[in-house]
């Protein structure tokens, strides 16, 4: 008979295991959402070119887990180039489960990035960081925001 620590650890472990084949999971379902993208929008006679496809399917959401609404717009922006849509953040952080899907949901994420004070208003419902530096794109993931 097991004692009840062994049991405890058991179950840790086989949780862990579990949490790890989920973002795997995860992960191959984004790059599956990517490519009926690109399917659907091909045809024989035109060939489809990378920026065709639209950023929330490529974008790994796993990046945006466990930060504030804020912190993820920041990174959803640096991620894109600087440039963001209300729209398009609004769905990323539905998908990363940073918020729920609400009749208010477009509200809240525009507040979130007019409120943080770092982007400045490009078109309706388009904003671009104030101070971005594109070189700085890679590291954007890597860097905690404030």
């Amino acid at each position: 008979m097991q004692t009840r620590e062994e049991t405890i650890r058991y179950l840790m472990s086989l949780k862990a295991d579990m949490v790890t084949r989920r973002d795997k999971l995860v992960r191959e379902i984004e790059c599956l959402e990517g490519t009926i993208v690109l399917l659907r929008s091909a045809s024989p006679q035109n060939e489809v070119q990378p920026a065709q496809l639209t950023m929330p399917t490529e974008f790994p959401v796993g990046k945006l887990r466990n930060l504030t609404q804020k912190q993820a717009v920041i990174t959803i922006a640096k991620f894109l180039g600087g440039t963001i849509r209300t729209q398009d953040a609004k769905r990323l952080m539905i998908r990363a489960g940073i918020m729920r899907e609400t009749k208010n949901s477009t509200n809240i994420t525009h507040n979130t990035i007019v409120n943080s004070e770092r982007f400045e208003r490009v078109g309706p419902g388009e904003y671009r960081l104030r101070e971005f530096n594109p070189e700085a794109k890679e590291n954007a993931a890597h860097m905690p925001v404030q």
